[in-house]
């Protein structure tokens, strides 16, 4: 599965947020320094998706706001994300 980010570190709480049109926001609090905003969002993002962080690497967008994010997901994985979206995000 590919996403395409806005990342916004440095925030007061994490968010992560669907807009209507579709597009991903998340807010993450820690720094953008020496790629601390990037291994916490891999954290953050394995916490969301409930998949180890070893299955999430960032293909594009290191020193960018602007990310696209692959996390490596089976049949049965992708059915529970789908799932905790619906949740998340009725």
């Amino acid at each position: 599965m590919i996403l395409h980010l806005t990342v916004k570190p440095g925030s007061r709480n994490d968010e992560f947020i669907v807009n209507a049109d579709g597009s991903i926001r998340v807010k993450i609090k820690e720094q953008a320094i020496e790629g601390k905003a990037n291994k916490y969002l891999l954290k953050y993002l394995s916490e969301i998706f409930a998949v180890p962080k070893s299955k999430i690497e960032i293909l594009k967008g290191e020193n960018n706001q602007h990310k696209k994010v692959s996390i490596a997901i089976d049949d049965a994985s992708g059915t529970k994300i789908i799932e905790r979206f619906k949740q998340l995000f009725p």
